[in-house]
């Protein structure tokens, strides 16, 4: 089963039952504009009782974005690059000072996972510069390459768009048989 590939704030893992309970059994276009961990959509993903045509995942974090679509369409570089990184401090305050101008979507993608899977509580929090300001996390050996799990989200993915795109954006032109799942994001 496809599982969220990173720890976001305000994930709804915890809600799943919840939630799946209202998504109607099949869906022409499952839409989340504001898709941070993505966990519906994964859910319903790997749900043999539901099922749905397409995907539109969204959302304004563009390192997000570019994580997604490297899973989507190159998981084998992204896998290779997670392997290069190493869990100490200095590493991580060196990957946290990367600029992300001019690096491709496996590149941010792996950043992205490395710095949510050892900062402090796998927040993703930037500060008024657009820049990643999260500390170094306590986790004695977090899994930083989860093979697996991506290989699913992967093929998850298959079937979505990924976009960064305005809620507005991406539910225009949906209606019926279509499925938008608003979760949008707290306000601090």
């Amino acid at each position: 089963m496809a599982k969220p590939i990173v720890k976001w704030a305000g994930g709804k893992s915890k809600l799943l039952g919840e939630l799946l309970s209202r998504v109607p059994a099949h869906v022409r276009t499952y839409a989340e504009p504001f898709a941070g961990g993505a966990a519906l959509f994964f859910a319903l993903a790997s749900d043999a009782a539901r099922s749905f045509d397409h995907a539109i995942l969204a959302d304004q974090n563009e390192d997000l974005v570019a994580c997604y679509r490297a899973v989507k369409s190159d998981v084998g570089s992204l896998i290779e690059a997670l392997k290069g990184f190493r869990h100490d401090r200095d590493t991580f305050y060196q990957v946290r000072a990367e600029s992300t101008a001019g690096k491709s979507d496996v590149e941010r993608g792996a950043r992205l996972i490395y710095l949510n899977r050892t900062c402090f509580n796998g927040l993703w929090r930037v500060n008024a510069s657009g820049k990643f300001n999260v500390p170094f996390g306590r986790y004695e050996n977090p899994r930083i390459v989860d093979e697996e799990g991506l290989r699913l989200a992967s093929e998850a993915l298959a079937r979505a768009d990924v976009v960064q795109a305005d809620f507005e954006d991406v539910t225009r032109g949906l209606g019926a048989g279509d499925f938008v799942y608003f979760d949008p994001p707290y306000i601090p």
